[in-house]
């Protein structure tokens, strides 16, 4: 099953993101492949989990190898594994290293493997780090109000953060500030739609204090995420009413910037801001951009807001015509997955899932079953 499903032509009207769900229907048939982790009554699905804004109990699915074709790009693989500690790649590293996540390292060293595969395992070592964080399996403790706020027409989340909610950075807070980053950041490159593959970030300097932000640490781990893990993931930094103070800010970024990042930056007006994420993003994105800045310049601010995200899961309507067969596709794929699922969580103990194991998966009887849930409930 796994060389069925690791060599399964990538070809209309099956494409790669849409193949992450066949597993799902594979798995009452996995134990001939491998253990299938599981959460208690349920079977979780990659498409549940992508965001961060609620637990992440288990993963599910099969282990899934890369589709990787380009010998570069797996060459890239191998060199970047050999630069792990030990020599090996966790099953969460790997499943990450996909054709689209690789190329952006392999193209960004002109396709050369070995350069390529440095900044891969500095930006695999990192994700690694951040595991509990970029899984869901640890909540940040949040500090400010910086989100993905709204995703546009045209698939890329718009991430928004502003000063007015900034906190100074201590050495009490200031992993729990990385925490927040990180989590953010991931949940926008899990939120693209439409082949979108990076975001706008909007940083609103209403509210800037300089006193507030002498410690550089945050925006040194801002840039370090920006240069490796999501790498080429922005596509406009919007600096919005700037004061001159923020200057100084600026003028130490400057030196660690590529003259790429520098051509992605934007000072803007309040007003231009929103005129260019229209033009960007459309005009509901816009809407909610300025509603929230209104907010913010006013007496009490922008107090309500959700992390990591704002953006519903299912906020996935297609931007244009062309797209009907995919849509369906994917939503054919998650109702039917879910439907499993339940099928599964409800029929566990019964005698037709049990058949569907092999002997090495075989539930216990009944009686064991209600045995082992007494003896867990009264242990100690």
């Amino acid at each position: 099953l796994k060389f069925a499903f690791s060599s399964f032509p990538c070809t209309p009207p099956f494409r790669e993101s849409e193949l992450h769900t066949m597993p799902t229907l594979l798995e009452s048939f996995s134990c001939c492949y491998g253990r299938v982790d599981r959460c208690e009554g349920s079977l979780l699905l990659p498409a549940d989990k992508a965001l961060l804004g609620r637990p992440l109990a288990a993963a599910s699915g099969l282990s899934r190898t890369p589709l990787l074709e380009d010998p570069g790009m797996v060459e890239t693989v191998r060199l970047a594994e050999a630069l792990l500690p030990g020599g090996q790649m966790t099953r969460e590293q790997r499943e990450w290293c996909t054709a689209h996540n690789v190329r952006r390292y392999f193209q960004g060293r002109g396709g050369n493997p070995a350069a390529a595969a440095a900044i891969l395992a500095q930006a695999l070592s990192w994700r690694q780090e951040y595991r509990a964080v970029l899984s869901g399996e640890r909540e940040p403790v949040w500090q400010t109000d910086l989100r993905v706020l709204a995703r546009g027409d045209d698939g890329a989340p718009i991430i928004y953060g502003c000063f007015r909610h900034n906190v100074r950075a201590t050495a009490a807070n200031t992993q729990h500030i990385f925490d927040h980053m990180a989590a953010v950041l991931e949940t926008a490159s899990r939120s693209h739609r439409h082949g979108a593959t990076n975001a706008d970030n909007i940083m609103d300097c209403h509210g800037f204090r300089m006193a507030d932000n002498l410690n550089p640490a945050p925006m040194f781990q801002l840039m370090k995420m920006a240069n490796q893990p999501y790498r080429d993931g922005l596509r406009t930094a919007i600096l919005v009413d700037a004061p001159s103070s923020f200057y100084m800010l600026w003028r130490a970024a400057q030196p660690f910037l590529s003259e790429k990042t520098k051509s992605k930056i934007r000072f803007v007006s309040h007003d231009e801001a929103v005129a260019l994420i229209a033009s960007t993003s459309g005009a509901k994105a816009a809407a909610m951009v300025q509603r929230i800045m209104a907010e913010n310049r006013s007496a009490e601010g922008c107090t309500s807001h959700r992390l990591p995200s704002e953006v519903r899961d299912d906020d996935d309507t297609p931007s244009s015509a062309s797209e009907p067969q995919r849509s369906l596709t994917r939503t054919l794929s998650r109702k039917l997955s879910r439907a499993l699922s339940g099928m599964h969580a409800v029929y566990q103990h019964s005698t037709v899932t049990s058949r569907f194991c092999c002997c090495r998966r075989r539930r216990p009887d009944d009686m064991d079953v209600q045995q082992y849930k007494f003896d867990k409930f009264h242990v100690n």
